[in-house]
């Protein structure tokens, strides 16, 4: 009896539904690539730990990446419809990134280190998956700012305005003081409005998690930039009030010791609090499904061969940059 070769034996079926889809062969591949960046660039990504363990002002930098991942995987019903397909402006993208750290190096500037690294990962993802996917992604992607350890050269500006403003309160309230410098001096006793005063550690988480909320809660990028405006805004204000409030809290009495600390973090609580419910109030409440964009495919399914060429690529441009120095030196 002869078998029938018009429908495939089972086992070929078997064989055949273990083949990676494109989806599968991009994530594999990006990951590959940016484990490989990882090693290759290991000194600077230990740098930015070492900043985050090290200050409570960066301490946040430490859960940017989980959370970015988290809002990429929220966002994956707006790829509906894409296929992932490399393109070579990723490539060009990763050569800038990698002559940007080239230039932090020779130049010992630890921030443009910093920023060529954070910048890979898009660009990796760019070389991979293409510009459809990357351009969906981009607001999730541009989370990772929040892992540069930077910003301190903001501080002796926020530390004037906070003296600015504890100045004016201590005015509308009729306390006496005398402000020399960042020394206020009250009956109670000396005060001084030191760096750390400025608010940037609080600042710096606040934006994080406003930055995080607006990615979750709205869709027009107008309404996410303003609100993280209100954010700055509100929280600049609100470390002025907390400045203010630990001064008189022990000008009256009421406050002292570890008591300011709790102050402090109770006021920087109920001001998140407060951005989170206005920005529930500024919710758009009428959007259009996250892949109404995209409902039709766009691209073809890219043969695995060209993912593993695409791999060797992007790791290729990535170790360029560090086998330049090498090569230099």
């Amino acid at each position: 009896m002869s078998q029938s070769l018009d429908h495939p034996t089972p086992a070929v079926l078997h064989r055949g539904s273990r083949r990676f889809t494109p989806w599968q062969q991009a994530s594999v591949s990006a990951i590959l690539a940016i484990l490989c960046a990882v090693w290759l660039y290991w000194s600077t990504i230990m740098s930015m730990t070492q900043a985050w363990l090290g200050s409570r002002t960066f301490a946040h930098g430490v859960l940017v990446l989980p959370a970015t991942g988290y809002l990429l995987w929220c966002r994956r019903s707006s790829l509906v419809g894409l296929i992932p397909a490399p393109t070579a402006m990723g490539l060009v993208c990763l050569a800038l990134t990698g002559a940007l750290w080239v230039a932090g190096t020779v130049t010992n500037s630890d921030w443009l280190q910093q920023v060529a690294v954070i910048a890979m990962l898009p660009g990796i993802l760019w070389a991979i998956m293409g510009s459809d996917v990357v351009r969906q992604l981009a607001w999730p992607l541009g989370f990772l700012v929040f892992m540069l350890p930077v910003g301190t050269s903001f501080e002796p500006w926020l530390q004037d305005l906070t003296g600015q403003m504890i100045v004016v309160g201590l005015g509308v309230t009729g306390i006496p003081y005398l402000y020399e410098g960042h020394f206020i001096t009250l009956p109670s006793g000396t005060w001084e409005v030191a760096p750390d005063c400025g608010g940037l550690r609080y600042l710096l988480p606040g934006l994080a998690v406003g930055y995080a909320f607006s990615a979750l809660v709205y869709r027009q990028p107008i309404r996410r930039w303003l609100f993280l405006v209100v954010c700055a805004v509100v929280l600049i204000l609100a470390n002025g009030l907390r400045a203010y409030g630990v001064m008189v809290g022990d000008y009256l009495g009421i406050t002292e010791g570890a008591d300011h600390r709790v102050f402090s973090y109770t006021i920087y609580g109920f001001t998140v609090l407060w951005l989170f419910w206005f920005g529930l109030r500024w919710q758009e409440h009428s959007m259009l499904p996250p892949s109404a964009a995209t409902s039709e495919l766009v691209g073809g399914a890219p043969h695995p061969r060209h993912a593993i060429q695409m791999v060797l690529l992007t790791v290729i441009v990535l170790a360029l940059a560090p086998l330049s120095l090498w090569w230099r030196a």
